[in-house]
């Protein structure tokens, strides 16, 4: 879950790298302390002023390699004290770092709606998301129950052609509301917040509605991370209606739609390596639903008042212009749950 761990003494530095594929942490024998990775990429870094197994590690900072991969500072350290630090490389989940992207679709994206208005969005803080859509498995290692339809044994709605389901603790959990995703978070953070597993004031949650479309982009501005259309085979979605953003809806009656949900991370993920943001089942954000603001907004968590929350990404049950990275669903409640509903988590410092 955390790699390892490099030693800052008063006198000297240990010269040491991490036994990870996308990143390295080393100090110089000038005590300045470099993390070298993907260019673009966001790390954490925590300290700590003595060993306690996985206790008593802090934040540092939050970097965002530049253009070649590299970041450094010299740490302060005195006479009196020796320091320790390490890379937080939480498992499951990806580093998506600051930026700003432009939230909504064009007018020229054919069948989009009213409430897609495209608008500047500033996100200052990098945070950690789900690579993959929360699991059966994982939910239920959390909550002790597994509230999901599509578990083993159960057969594909028809005409899906997804027969029945073998291997569902992969699958993504459904049948959960916004107020079940919540409390999964809350449940998730204590919990490894008592094992040492994330830092003290870090908790997780649902990812904000601009936070998703944000990581669901990838830096992409296509109605799709992987291009203007989605087709057969590219996402878990009602095939039998194709979207091409130039067109609009396709009816593909020949195609082959699985009728059910099929195990995380079946498709390719995209530039930021998260799976599943178009299509398999749809996922719920923090956000309760507004209409959009028309100029640059900061940070935005969506309006102060309302009632329904906001579900993203489309899911097996929808057609492709529903699986639009711009796409708002808002026609259900925080308590309700459907077959097609489910979620992904958000690790980032408590609000």
């Amino acid at each position: 879950m955390i790699k390892g761990v490099l030693v800052l003494m008063a006198s000297a530095a240990c010269l040491a790298a991490f036994d990870s594929p996308h990143a390295e942490l080393a100090i110089d024998p000038e005590l300045v302390l470099t993390i070298r990775g993907s260019p673009g990429s966001f790390h954490t870094l925590l300290s700590a002023s003595k060993l306690e197994g996985n206790q008593g590690w802090q934040v540092l900072t939050n970097v965002t390699l530049d253009g070649v991969g590299n970041w450094r500072v010299q740490p302060s350290s005195t006479d009196e004290e020796s320091r320790y630090y390490k890379r937080f490389a939480p498992e499951g989940l990806v580093g998506i770092p600051p930026g700003m992207f432009v939230m909504g679709s064009p007018a020229s994206e054919k069948e989009r709606d009213s409430n897609e208005t495209e608008h500047t969005v500033i996100l200052t803080k990098g945070f950690w998301m789900g690579q993959r859509e929360v699991t059966q498995g994982e939910y239920l290692s959390v909550i002790g129950n597994n509230p999901s339809y599509f578990k083993n044994g159960v057969d594909a709605l028809s005409p899906g052609t997804g027969g029945g389901v073998t291997n569902d603790l992969q699958h993504p959990v459904e049948q959960v509301s916004w107020i079940d995703a919540t409390n999964y978070c809350g449940k998730l953070t204590q919990r490894d917040r008592a094992a040492g597993l994330i830092p003290a004031d870090y908790a997780y949650r649902l990812p904000t509605e601009s936070e998703w479309e944000y990581g669901c982009r990838g830096g992409t501005t296509n109605a799709f991370h992987f291009g203007t259309a989605i087709r057969q085979g590219m996402a878990n979605f009602y095939t039998l209606q194709e979207y091409d953003s130039a067109v609009g809806s396709q009816s593909k009656p020949n195609n082959v739609w699985i009728g059910r949900t099929i195990e995380v991370g079946s498709h390719a993920p995209n530039a930021f390596g998260l799976y599943d943001m178009h299509g398999n089942v749809w996922e719920w954000c923090s956000d309760l639903y507004g209409g959009y603001p028309t100029g640059v907004v900061t940070d935005p968590v969506g309006p102060t008042s309302g009632f329904i929350r906001v579900l993203r990404g489309g899911g097996w049950n929808r057609g492709g212009r529903g699986c639009r990275a711009a796409f708002r669903s808002i026609g259900i409640y925080p308590d309700y749950g459907f077959y097609y509903v489910g979620f992904r988590v958000v690790l980032a410092p408590g609000r």
